[in-house]
């Protein structure tokens, strides 16, 4: 966490700046705020930022996505080392697969960020900083939990790290596995968690061989298998409803930096990849023995595979009348290619999205007075893609779309604690299949298809944010504040409406994704930290907001003509907060005390082409963890837990073979205990 101006981040202007300089607000979460959650996978650590949160969208598959600002997934960019290497199928439950083990820290950048890192960066970007390797040292830990005190979730990591003597070369490798079973909530034998069984491992090469020269190599591997429904013990396509995912990840990237002018000028050049490979299974008989032949032909496989290159340049050793100069400027390719094929419902996405990208953005005086950031990005996006959905449907495009995406902007030092800033930016989404579209619930015992618009043109956004953040420290105390108020203006933003349409054979129902009317989202993110010397920290956040379509959108419809509609964008509550703090009373004893507060919301039940208010949810967490020195260079930690102390969680969930699995919401864990142990040496 965060308690003065001077920590650096990277995320703001895509280059290494203090918080105090950056030209808009950047967030961060650490270590300490996964261990206070009681976190082992990235999915469960992401609350805890004003603005910022996490919720399950599938009763079978718990297919997670994070909202920033009100806007769901898609609309932010989530990076990995500052690169967009999280393609449209790797999103859907790639929050699950980074291991805690992995991440340094998360930064987070609130209002549009297409000006520097491209498409989706509409609501904010999130950047997952993984570990460099500092001192030699190797740690292993393990957590065992248990779901509603009776469901086993046992994880276990380990991690090495070799530096050289003169701290110019070294290497991390890591390790993660978990196995959970699957949990049932209503006791209706149909899971509301599924099976997860996950593996995964990587290192980090970094080689700074000259003062000058550095190079950074990374590589990783996840193996990711999860099943929910029910009959578990059966094949999936016997059982009444089964969604099964089995997914092979791999990536890395290289990144080389050279440095000029006394480090005052950086050029840099790197190369991303990351290979997905999914089999699927999304369906099931629904309860009808005799749909079992027809059930078996619903297996899917699917392929991924982005890559991310590019050149930046950055330098200090520029002035303009007198005044110094911050400039970033650089080209960046994305190319991410994607086939989906599923044929017992006749579905064939076959998809490439290549963007090119050139930016640049000047800073004038950075940390003085007054400063001011203006930064533009020229998009070059090509969708090349084919959509089958059924026999007699399929539908292609091939377009290409330039777009022109600025920022601004100021920011002005009140005092030597105390920053104001304001600024602009606009940000944009092509029109092509994204995570949600991949990711298939189910809905009256069968499987439910999104379909894209063949008339879908991409949607535009502009943001404005007034921020005021700050920190007072004294010796032995440190306040710190950020009060931002912002609001984005959507437009042509996509709707997905259920249809009253359904595929021939298999009655899976289809859901299409258009254009709406204009789209808004405005409110104000609080946040306020505080720390008594070593003793205490808390941070509490705080976000009210509003979030509506400027005319009523149909949102279901059924055979029946029964329609909802709703002015609202769903599944965003107005307010909704969290709060960390950690005591430390003696130094071996570490007390964490976390809480999740989310209001009501409004969410759509397509089973019964309702719309449903939901209730106020507290999600409180407890943890007290305890250190052993067994000698100077070995210390071993033993901590005990709870999550959702008060089983807070959805009363109204969807029962049975036709149940609608996106009718979901609440607290992704019931009340959750919780025993680790670790041992580290250095």
């Amino acid at each position: 966490r965060s308690y003065t101006g001077s920590e650096v981040t990277v995320t703001a202007a895509r280059h290494a700046q203090t918080r105090d300089e950056t030209p808009v607000v950047v967030t961060v979460s650490d270590t300490e705020v996964f261990r206070a959650a009681q976190a082992v996978s990235l999915a469960e650590g992401l609350s805890f930022q004003p603005g910022l949160r996490l919720e399950n969208d599938c009763q079978n598959c718990g297919f997670t996505q994070v909202r920033l600002n009100g806007l769901e997934g898609p609309y932010t960019q989530i990076l990995v080392d500052s690169r967009p290497i999280f393609s449209a199928l790797s999103s859907v439950y790639g929050l699950e697969h980074i291991p805690t083990a992995m991440i340094d820290r998360i930064e987070v950048v609130r209002g549009a960020g297409s000006a520097l890192y491209g498409a989706g960066a509409i609501a904010g970007t999130i950047n997952i900083i993984t570990r460099d390797p500092l001192t030699t040292s190797a740690s292993v830990s393990s957590s065992t939990s248990w779901l509603a005190g009776e469901i086993p979730d046992a994880s276990a990591s380990a991690r090495g790290t070799w530096v050289t003597d003169d701290l110019r070369t070294g290497l991390t490798m890591f390790g993660f596995t978990r196995a959970r079973s699957a949990y049932d909530h209503n006791g209706d034998t149909y899971s509301e968690l599924p099976i997860l069984r996950t593996s995964s491992g990587g290192a980090r090469f970094v080689s700074q061989w000259t003062d000058d020269d550095r190079l950074v190599v990374d590589g990783h591997w996840i193996r990711e298998f999860r099943r929910g429904g029910n009959m578990f013990t059966l094949p999936p396509h016997e059982a009444d409803i089964a969604e099964q995912l089995d997914h092979a990840i791999a990536g890395g990237s290289v990144t080389y930096e050279h440095a000029f002018d006394e480090g005052a000028t950086r050029l840099g050049a790197y190369l991303s990849l990351r290979s997905t490979d999914r089999a699927s299974y999304y369906g099931g008989t629904g309860g009808d023995p005799s749909m079992v032949d027809v059930a078996s032909t619903f297996y899917g496989t699917t392929s991924d595979m982005i890559v991310v290159t590019g050149v930046q340049a950055s330098s200090r050793a520029v002035e303009i009348a007198e005044l110094p100069l911050l400039v970033t400027g650089g080209v960046e390719m994305q190319r991410d290619a994607v086939l989906d094929v599923m044929a017992g419902y006749d579905r064939r996405i076959d998809q490439t999205t290549t963007n090119v990208g050139t930016y640049a953005q000047a800073q004038i005086a950075p940390g003085a007075p007054l400063s001011v950031s203006l930064g533009v990005r020229l998009d070059v996006l090509r969708v090349n893609g084919t959509y089958a959905f059924d026999a007699a449907s399929s539908e292609s495009m091939d377009r290409v779309f330039t777009v022109v995406n600025p920022r601004l902007a100021i920011i002005t030092r009140l005092d030597e604690a105390w920053q104001l800033r304001a600024s602009y930016a606009s940000g944009f989404r092509g029109p092509q299949a994204f995570d949600e579209d991949l990711h298939i619930s189910t809905l009256q015992g069968a499987a439910r298809l999104t379909r894209l618009d063949p008339a879908l043109r991409p949607e535009r956004s502009h943001s404005v944010t007034l921020s005021l953040d700050g920190t007072v420290a004294t010796p032995q105390t440190a306040f710190g504040a950020t009060v931002d108020v912002f609001g984005t203006l959507l437009q042509f933003p996509f709707v997905t409406a259920l249809t009253a349409d359904t595929v021939p054979g298999s009655e899976a129902s289809i859901a299409l994704k258009s254009n709406g009317d204009a789209a808004w989202v405005a409110g104000v993110n609080l946040e306020l930290r505080y720390a008594v010397s070593r003793i205490a920290e808390i941070t509490a956040a705080l976000t009210m907001q509003d979030a509506r379509y400027v005319t009523a959108q149909v949102l279901a419809e059924d055979e029946n003509g029964a329609v909802v509609s709703s002015p609202y964008l769903t599944r965003t509550p107005n307010v909704y907060g969290s709060l960390t703090s950690t005591i430390t009373p003696i130094e071996a004893l570490t007390i964490d005390a976390s809480c999740v507060i989310t209001g009501p919301m409004w969410a759509v039940n397509e089973r019964t082409i309702t719309m449903h208010r939901t209730p106020w949810f507290a999600d409180l967490a407890l943890r007290v963890g305890y250190d052993v020195h067994v000698a100077d260079a070995w210390e071993c930690t033993v901590g005990a837990g709870v999550v959702n102390i008060l089983d807070a969680y959805q009363q109204d969930l969807e029962r049975g073979p036709l149940r609608d699995a996106a009718y979901i919401y609440g607290p992704v864990r019931p009340r959750t205990f919780t025993v680790t142990l670790s041992v580290a040496w250095q």
